[in-house]
């Protein structure tokens, strides 16, 4: 084993790392190709598609990540009986560490699909295997090895864009300041970058990107590629929150093809969360992002194809012989073709409406509570505003972190908005404040937040507080802009309307429905948003079976 080592691995080494008895490996065996190593043999090189999942009969494989200056860090060396691979190779997406045949070989090797056969078909063994992939993905996650390396200052707006987006997809990476790292000073100046155009981004394929944004960033790691446009899905998915995640999952497990596609990462708005403590079946509470990211991993093993992030732009209709179906524009004149589309696209956060906010987000001013704005406002007093559970759930978990925090709230009162629970823990905590009938007015600084300023409703008194960090849960508006013109009736808010078919999720749209917050009507709930999403996916059944049977009949009269 290499030295670096975490509390999750030394607690968890068997699982993570498992050898497999012979009769294990004869039992999948059949869903592999024989081959065999040469000492010296890179069998998978970080950037690039692996070849697949590997199980060594023999011989040594050292797993390694490459600093910054091109030198190698071993993570594991796996011997006989033990496998290859991580999360990565699931999805046939490409790898994020090296593998390296130290000592002869010989494996078979087991394709991503096949691999998705074994977790299906070998229900025992795959989930040991499914346990090992995800333990190895947290592994890396917790011990910053593998993936694209940020250069650049540590808090700042950028950096923290690229960190949160990468955390927020489960994507290991590694932060170098080049004021603290002498790493990062040194490839600064082998390269001769001015320090005013950080940050920059080393991906694992060896490219260097220029403050890049987000999608730019995705496909150079390849966490997107180019859809496949000859391709025509049963059911394609915008939206990856509960309800998308929950429709993908049972839709693959029940033999539809299926694509997911998000804007920005899988989870929504629950991902965002810091607690979830009144979901059925996690007594201790759960993460939002460990919540969301157990769906997706569930969804990849259903064979669940995804593009995130990769925005919709609209949805349109076209015929494809007989067949009349739909295509959504994405990327850049990309297209996604399905038969039916269920619109999960929920609700996207609320802003203040003051003029020099924008100058302030990422850095000062945040939509959610990780724990990358935890450690950036650490010691500090913050302000959060809000007053729903998604706010006492930040406000509770701040209080962890942070000197202060001033939780400030318009009404009367957070009966009519948060639950009980919440509300006590609350109360509970000494170093929260909840300022009723009080809104944010002013917001003070430059490059960063210096101060807020908050005034009364009721009195119109106005005072001043000195905060670098200010955080905003105060709700979404439905995220439908990508429908306009398509032809889906909205309510007066902005949601999309259902019960207009034959099912009640359907919208007036023959195959087209609707799910979750972006849903009227709907109860905003993680617990209903999956129920939802498991519900609409017989109402798919049923009108890809009445489209069927109506193509047989039109061919029988004709």
């Amino acid at each position: 084993m290499g030295n670096m080592t975490n509390p999750t691995r030394h607690a968890r080494h068997d699982q993570m790392f498992p050898v497999l008895e012979p009769r294990d490996i004869e039992r999948i065996r059949r869903f592999g190709t024989p081959v065999a190593y040469p000492a010296g043999t890179r069998i998978v090189e970080a950037g690039t598609l692996a070849p697949g999942f590997v199980i060594l009969l023999s011989g040594k494989v050292d797993v390694s990540q490459r600093t910054a200056l091109g030198s190698r860090q071993v993570i594991v060396t796996y011997g006989a009986g033990q496998f290859t691979g991580e999360l990565a190779q699931l999805s046939d997406r490409p790898a994020l560490v090296d593998g390296d045949v130290v000592e002869d070989a010989e494996a078979f090797i087991i394709a991503p699909d096949r691999l998705r056969d074994v977790l299906v078909q070998e229900a025992v063994l795959g989930e040991r295997i499914m346990r090992a992939l995800i333990l190895r993905r947290t592994n890396l996650l917790e011990i910053s090895a593998g993936g694209p390396i940020i250069i650049g200052r540590s808090g700042g707006a950028d950096v923290m864009r690229l960190q949160g987006f990468l955390r927020r997809n489960v994507q290991p990476h590694r932060i170098l300041d080049p004021e603290r790292d002498p790493d990062a000073a040194a490839l600064i100046e082998r390269f001769n970058i001015d320090i005013h155009h950080l940050p920059i981004v080393l991906c694992p394929n060896g490219k260097m990107l220029r403050n890049p944004g987000e999608n730019e960033l995705a496909r150079c790691i390849g966490l997107v590629r180019r859809m496949d446009e000859t391709r025509i899905y049963d059911v394609a998915i915008v939206g990856s929150g509960p309800a998308g995640l929950a429709a993908a999952v049972y839709a693959a497990s029940e033999g539809l093809s299926t694509v997911v596609l998000d804007c920005r990462a899988f989870g929504g708005q629950a991902g965002a969360s810091s607690r979830i403590e009144n979901y059925l079946g996690f007594p201790t509470g759960i993460s939002g992002l460990a919540l969301m990211a157990r769906a997706y991993n569930q969804a990849q093993k259903f064979g669940v194809e995804t593009a995130i992030p990769e925005e919709v732009h609209h949805l349109g209709a076209e015929r494809d012989g007989a067949d009349s179906i739909y295509r959504l524009e994405v990327g850049d004149g990309e297209g996604v073709r399905a038969r039916a589309v269920v619109i999960a696209s929920g609700a996207r956060y609320r802003r203040l409406d003051l003029a020099n906010i924008a100058q302030f987000e990422g850095a000062s001013v945040h939509y959610w509570a990780s724990p990358i704005e935890a450690r950036l406002c650490e010691g500090q007093e913050v302000a959060l505003v809000g007053a729903g559970n998604s706010a006492g759930q930040a406000a509770v978990y701040l209080a962890g972190q942070v000197s202060r925090v001033r939780l400030i709230v318009r009404g009367a009162g957070l009966a009519a908005s948060m639950s009980s629970y919440l509300i006590e823990r609350v109360k509970a905590q000494p170093n929260i404040e909840v300022v009723l009938r009080t809104e944010v007015t002013s917001l003070e600084g430059d490059e960063t937040l210096t101060g807020v300023s908050l005034r009364n409703v009721d009195t119109g008194d106005e005072t001043r507080h000195p905060l670098q960090h200010l955080f905003l849960l105060i709700g979404a508006d439905p995220h439908t802009e990508w429908l306009a013109g398509c032809g889906v009736a909205f309510d007066q808010k902005g949601f999309v309307k259902t019960g207009n078919g034959s099912h009640p999720l359907e919208t007036n749209l023959p195959g087209v429905f609707a799910i979750g917050d972006v849903r009227a009507g709907s109860i905003k709930r993680v617990a209903s948003a999956v129920g939802e999403g498991a519900q609409v996916v017989a109402a798919i059944h049923e009108f890809l079976a009445q489209r069927r049977a109506e193509q047989a009949s039109a061919k029988g009269v004709s």
